[in-house]
């Protein structure tokens, strides 16, 4: 029939001659790159549109309603047109002869150039298969199969259609189908197709399966494969299952039940990108890189080029999942420039591979666990699945087979309740005449964890504490491959010999000029500087002043022959948030890299050394008259009008309890921004987070669309807007903007935009010996040039927006309905066009729990 094209928002009436029904072969929206065009030209962006297809009865005439879609494949931009295309199919033959009953017993190849395969007692008296009915379709050389599905309704319960079902199997691909549906197949190249059958479940709605074919001559380019054609068996192996509905062949990863190549794409700003991986795969992120080019534009990823960023992904993908890239990361290391780019690489790995773990106790002789991967396969610790940890200590001895190594992947590492401490229980891999190893016991995302220097590895399963309730153990996925000639792996060679009478580790002291007769006390200027893998390093500042870390990374060196230390074109991996030491108000830390870091997102390659940022900051007055001032935010609700100061807690570092609000404002100067550095804090955190787990994200931001000065007036207005930090909280509150915080922290904020900033502080949970309470330092520093600083302020973070009109915009007509996502501390702001022509109104608002309980994209 010949394709169909209209106009969104319309309908659409699809029609076919009396005997015949209609299966839609394809639907598509369409971007018309000329305006008012509702037809496909070349070069007009398309997206899949089959979600809008609802043509399940034998009617002569189908009715499709198009409307009005935002294309994530388009920008975002929404469809101007469908365009459908469909066959009308025969639901009977003239020639009785050529209807065959697909469950027929000692049936022969069909031979016929067209015919119909029918279920038993199609569509009125729907019957149940004792066991799988198979027939077989003959293809003479020189042609080719058209199949359609005309009819099927069959249950469609359990994941891969297991009990009820029609298979179409050729020499290469397999199609799976059951519930209600409808369905044209691509040309079918195969001397033989079989076509299986199974029902199982009763109902009265059911019908069964109706299916028609032709057999049509084969263009002269098409070189079918060879082969002889194999039944699909009853229970299809989990590991070389694919998508319903998928219509390219099985990829050979999936017949073979292993992870799939690795994969990469590259967005720019306001593009996304989404991955799909075949039923029983999951995706597991290896690499995830924000680059900053030179011109600033978006360009291909080229490392050894542009300043990159590795980072951990953002989010948890499973079989499938959208990356969007809004363009306002930026990057501490590219001199605070925004990232033109992500750039992601990837892989499918298998769910249900075989078993090759003992789900056994460990030895008593102590003796290691030997564990044979051919290949590949699944490990499970011990009762792993019923949530109960056992106290063990055991040692696996991986082994797979001469010159390989073995890749192995995260499927679950649930071992401390959601706490990055590894001490009591954790999961090690130590190579052959090394003594530790990596360690990881927090690790419920897919990805992989470690790849073996040879075919063998020590692996070390260690739980002492087992009163977890939200902790199961370990499943991973292990898979082996020969060793490619170029890896790299272990620890790097020292290029000259090291006399023994030398210190094997290398000591580096950084202590900051002291004070020497200054009247006052700012904040010092940040430094840089790096811990060689196996090194130390010391920082120490001015007394009265404390010690507080800026940003962290893990550095590979670009070049082997680069002395150890950042050098731009390094491939670097964020270490801040895995950082919890020096969290008190001191003025000196410790820090080493004792255990060499292997880092996927920089293929493989163990981290040559550790890049520190950190900076003192005034802590406490020292010498007279007092060259800084402290304020106790509680001894009055005076404002405070000096450039800079300490602020502090009722009797900080001892814990009081306030029961009532305090609050103090910090009042502006003309061509400066605050900054304000958080020296400690330790308070109750209500429920939210462990008292051991910092970070510098807010619990939340609040974003508010009038000068609202006064929080508590604002959560009047809207009593459902903060729902953490209720009892115990610090905010820092700025006209357009507030950040609440509460549990333990130790931070430098970005710079603020405001005239008047308002310090509100409460505590009413009672004293424990983890409590103090808060200090912070704040200064009024000079507006940098690439900070705007309007009339309605915005983190330093966000860049000035270079406006574009929608088309609904230029008219002032009224938007279409705009969806956001924000995962838990995390912010988005919305914004309208044309400024003061148009408002936001929210049409709805809800909270997501999901079941991983990460933060995934809402299914649609």
């Amino acid at each position: 029939m010949p394709p169909q094209d209209t106009c969104v928002p319309s309908s659409l009436t699809l029609r076919c001659p009396a005997g015949s029904v209609i299966v839609v072969t394809s639907a598509e929206y369409g971007v018309a790159q000329v305006d008012g065009s509702c037809s496909y030209t070349p070069g007009d962006c398309i997206a899949d549109a089959m979600s809008i297809v609802v043509c399940v009865s034998d009617s002569v005439t189908c009715s499709i309603y198009a409307t009005k879609k935002k294309l994530p494949e388009c920008n975002d931009q929404f469809g101007s047109y469908v365009h459908i295309e469909y066959d009308c199919v025969p639901m009977s033959m003239n020639d009785p002869a050529q209807e065959y009953n697909v469950c027929q017993q000692n049936s022969t190849d069909i031979t016929s150039d067209r015919g119909i395969l029918k279920s038993p007692g199609y569509p009125s008296q729907f019957q149940l298969t004792p066991s799988e009915c198979f027939r077989a379709i003959h293809v003479p050389d020189n042609k080719v199969v058209r199949l359609w599905l005309s009819d099927l309704y069959v249950s469609s319960a359990g994941v891969n259609c297991p009990n009820d079902h029609v298979y179409v199997v050729d020499n290469v691909q397999t199609f799976r189908h059951c519930g209600l549906k409808r369905y044209a197949y691509p040309y079918l190249c195969s001397s033989t197709i079989i076509i299986q059958y199974k029902t199982t479940t009763q109902s009265s709605f059911y019908r069964g399966m109706r299916m028609y074919f032709e057999i049509v001559d084969r263009s002269p380019n098409d070189n079918c494969p060879t082969g002889s054609v194999t039944p699909v068996p009853a229970t299809t192996p989990s590991t070389t299952t694919i998508e319903t509905d998928v219509t390219t062949a099985i990829p050979i990863y999936v017949v073979l039940g292993i992870a799939s190549p690795i994969r990469s794409f590259q967005i720019c700003k306001g593009e996304s990108h989404t991955l799909q991986c075949p039923t029983n795969y999951v995706v597991a992120v290896r690499t995830n890189i924000y680059g900053v080019t030179p011109t600033d534009q978006c360009e291909e990823h080229d490392a050894s080029k542009h300043c990159v960023l590795a980072t951990d992904p953002t989010f948890y993908c499973r079989q499938s999942c959208t990356y969007m890239y809004t363009g306002n990361r930026v990057i501490p290391s590219c001199s605070n420039k925004i990232a033109a780019y992500q750039y992601v690489e990837y892989q499918c790995i298998p769910l249900k591979t075989e078993l090759v773990s003992p789900n056994t106790t460990c030895p008593a002789d102590g003796s290691k666990v030997p564990i044979q991967i051919d290949r590949r396969g699944r490990f499970q610790s011990y009762r792993y699945g019923s949530f109960v940890m056992v106290k063990m200590n055991c040692t696996y001895r991986l082994k797979t087979k001469p010159g390989d190594i073995m890749h192995i992947y995260s499927l679950d590492v649930s071992l401390s309740d959601y706490s990055s401490d590894c001490t009591d229980n954790k999961l090690s891999f130590i190579e052959d005449g090394e003594t530790q190893g990596s360690d990881f016991c927090e690790e419920r995302s897919f990805r992989l964890l470690y790849s073996t220097c040879s075919n063998e590895i020590d692996m070390r399963y260690i739980v002492t504490d087992d009163s977890m309730y939200f902790s199961d153990g370990a499943e991973l996925y292990i898979e082996s491959q020969a060793r490619p000639s170029d890896w790299s792996c272990g620890k790097p060679l020292p290029t000259t010999p090291i006399p023994p009478t030398q210190p094997t580790i290398p000591i580096v002291t950084q202590t900051a000029v002291p004070l020497t007769n200054e009247t006052s006390m700012f904040a010092r200027d940040e430094i840089e500087t790096d811990i060689c893998f196996k090194g130390t390093s010391s920082y120490t500042c001015p007394l009265g002043y404390t010690f507080i870390m800026i940003d962290a990374f893990y550095g590979v060196k670009k070049q082997s022959s680069n002395k150890c230390g950042f050098v731009q074109g390094d491939c670097v991996h964020d270490a801040l948030p895995s950082l919890t030491i020096c969290r008190n108000d001191a003025a000196s830390c410790f820090m080493s890299y004792p255990t060499q870091r292997r880092l996927a997102q920089c293929s493989d390659n163990y981290a040559d050394y550790l890049h520190i940022t950190h900076q003192c900051v005034p802590s406490r007055p020292i010498g007279t008259p007092p060259p800084i001032t402290v304020y106790d935010i509680c001894d009055t609700n005076a404002p405070i009008a000096n450039i800079n100061g300490v602020v502090t807690s009722p009797n900080f570092p001892t814990y009081k309890q306030t029961n009532t609000e305090c609050k103090r404002s910090l009042v502006g100067m003309t061509d400066r921004v605050l900054k304000i550095w958080i020296n400690e804090m330790a308070v109750s955190s209500d429920g939210v987070r462990s008292l051991a787990e910092e970070s510098d994200e807010p619990d939340l931001v609040i974003y508010k669309n009038h000068d609202t000065k006064n929080l508590n007036d604002f959560e009047k207005l809207n009593p459902s807007i903060r729902d953490v930090c209720i009892k115990d909280y610090l905010i820092i509150n700025a006209p357009h903007v507030a950040y609440v915080y509460c549990g333990t922290r130790k931070f430098a904020m970005a710079p603020i935009c405001a005239a008047n900033i308002d310090i509100q502080y409460k505590t009413t949970s009672t004293a424990n010996f983890l409590y103090k309470g808060f200090k912070l330092y704040f200064e009024w520093v000079p507006k940098p040039m690439d900070i705007i600083c309007d009339n309605n302020p915005l983190p330093s973070t966000t860049t000035p927006i270079d406006e574009v009109i929608p088309f609904w915009a230029q008219n002032l007509q009224l938007s279409p309905i705009l969806s956001a996502q924000i995962c838990l501390g995390t912010a988005h702001t919305l914004r309208c066009p044309r400024g003061s022509d148009y408002v936001l109104s929210i049409i709805s608002s809800s909270y997501g729990v999901t079941g991983t309980g990460l933060c995934e994209i809402p299914a649609s």
